[in-house]
């Protein structure tokens, strides 16, 4: 299964940045089987343009495996709803695409009439709101390179700066000239806004 086809069963518009990366075959490793994974993973978890391959709380889910986070997520949200006596809003289409080490999902969310989804990462066990990572998937990635640094990446490693050619002019140069100490403080004053999706 590749992503296109996962498009084309859920009604959904990757964004345009996502299809970026994919096309440089950075990707590779979400979209073959968890079985062919498994076979030969330094393969994939060695290539330095592997696509999030950075030590940070944010683990691509499988092509294989989007629907089935779909079907967790929307059971975590009808227990918000039955518990809060609240309703979720159903112009919004929840696409989980990554997950935390704790099993949070970050999810691309889109809104009608909305270009590129927002990506948030939606909770599993705590009926706050959704933190929104990002306006667009460029602004989620540079968050992700910050919380990589937070947890001691190497910004002069190879998968640092391959996800450094990733990003745009704009987010790149946030990154590029500042020490790994000024790139870990940029990430903990992030004050990130909330998706307000009950009411």
């Amino acid at each position: 299964m590749t992503f296109t086809d996962i498009e084309t069963r859920l009604d959904i518009r990757l964004p345009e940045k996502w299809h970026e990366i994919c096309r440089t075959g950075a990707m590779e490793w979400i979209e073959i089987e968890n079985s062919e994974f498994i076979k030969n993973p330094r393969k994939y978890t060695e290539d330095p343009k592997a696509f999030l391959m950075l030590n940070c709380d944010c683990e691509p889910i499988s092509v294989w495996d989007i629907e089935e986070r779909i079907g967790e997520l929307k059971e975590w949200i009808s227990w918000r709803c039955e518990d809060e006596e609240e309703s979720f809003d159903e112009s919004v289409k929840l696409v989980p695409f990554a997950m935390t080490g704790a099993g949070d999902l970050y999810c691309f969310m889109y809104k009608p009439d909305a270009d590129e989804p927002e990506i948030i990462l939606y909770l599993h066990d705590e009926y706050d709101d959704p933190d929104i990572i990002g306006r667009d998937f460029d602004e989620f990635l540079y968050v992700m390179m910050l919380n990589a640094v937070s947890w001691d990446e190497e910004i002069d490693g190879e998968h640092w700066q391959a996800h450094l050619e990733y990003l745009s002019d704009e987010y790149r140069s946030k990154l590029e000239g500042k020490s790994a100490d000024e790139l870990a403080e940029i990430y903990d004053e992030i004050i990130f806004e909330k998706a307000e999706l009950f009411e």
